[in-house]
């Protein structure tokens, strides 16, 4: 008959906070001190090599399948119409064997980048020496360090382990690819930075109806109430209090700016097309540049599900979208 101890050993589930919880209550309520050690040894009995390995497969493919996979949604763009977008200068897809190369260690000093560096050729032959290139993950850029989101041919191996690093932490995905763009310039002079150097613009997340081809409602990406309280650094609180019109020396209006920047979205956002495979409400981030001349305009720098996205609100789609996600939920789609 099976014990108690065995019982609970077959019920252990970790995939979420919760399973966690009830797991170590489980064992708490099965297990005498004496036999704690047992436990854990036939516990950890199960995670052989190949259970590992078979483990890592699984999470490389479902990286893969990510919607948020730079890869997975950008080539569904097949016209920017009145936006611009950043040249791609490189989107390597790593194989699972290099994936683990990347992982071999988590510590800086003991990566072997000879043989990460062998593994980024297909992007470095692509680059130049001279220039400066922003890069990110499939998903994620590390934007709030980032001094990580900007690489020279020499660095990219570095800044991109830092990037992955960062990743891994706040589980993001993206580990299964790199991406390299062009750089956007600004003037210093005009434009200040926060988090390590990033030009603080106006930016706008777009809730964007991929079957409807409409927006649904659009938000202020730097939103004052819910980022504020995040910044860590007063220089970095100075300057966005400066960029919203909280200070008296900034001479453009954030809001007054803002609703502009809407209503030029609304006004041509039909010119951007999508080969129609993306479903469903999708969040686009739009950055606006005004102080690099030959830069000047509107740029989608990111896309995401929309609920997966910051400032997702169900009771600000439309009541026609609204009435459609009940029924397809009574369905049970």
């Amino acid at each position: 008959m099976e014990s108690n101890i065995e019982k609970a050993i077959d019920d252990i589930k970790l995939d979420t906070v919760e399973d966690r919880i009830e797991t170590a209550q489980k064992l708490n309520s099965a297990l005498s001190m004496e036999q704690f050690s047992a436990t854990l040894d036939a516990w950890a009995s199960k995670f052989t090599p190949e259970y590992m390995e078979e483990l890592s497969h699984k999470c490389y493919d479902d990286d893969r399948n990510y919607p948020e996979n730079f890869s997975n949604w950008f080539y569904h763009i097949k016209d920017f119409g009145y936006f611009k977008c950043a040249n791609v200068i490189a989107n390597q897809i790593f194989t699972w064997e290099e994936t683990e190369a990347f992982r071999h260690t988590d510590m800086f000093d003991e990566v072997d980048w000879n043989k990460i560096n062998k593994i980024l050729e297909p992007t470095l032959d692509k680059m130049d020496k001279y220039r400066i290139y922003n890069i990110k993950n499939g998903c994620f850029s590390n934007k709030f360090d980032f001094k990580t989101c900007n690489a020279t041919k020499d660095n990219l191996a570095k800044q991109l382990w830092k990037i992955n690093y960062r990743s891994a932490e706040l589980e993001t995905g993206g580990y299964t690819e790199l991406v390299v763009r062009e750089n956007i310039p600004y003037i210093a002079s005009v434009t200040p930075t926060i988090y390590n150097g990033m030009p603080l613009r106006e930016e706008l997340r777009v809730f964007y109806n991929m079957d409807k081809q409409e927006i649904e409602y659009i938000e202020d990406y730097w939103k004052y109430k819910y980022c504020e309280p995040y910044i860590s650094s007063m220089t970095d609180k100075i300057i966005f209090n400066w960029f919203h019109n909280k200070l008296e020396t900034r001479k453009v209006q954030h809001r007054e700016r803002l609703q502009e920047l809407k209503d030029i979205i609304y006004d041509n956002i039909h010119t951007l097309k999508f080969d129609g495979e993306l479903k469903g409400i999708w969040s686009i981030d739009f950055m606006y540049v005004d102080d690099a001349t030959s830069y000047s305009g509107l740029w989608l720098i990111d896309m995401a599900r929309g609920f997966r996205s910051a400032y997702w609100n169900v009771d600000k789609l439309t009541y026609s979208t609204r009435k459609k996600m009940i029924e397809e939920m009574k369905n049970g789609r």
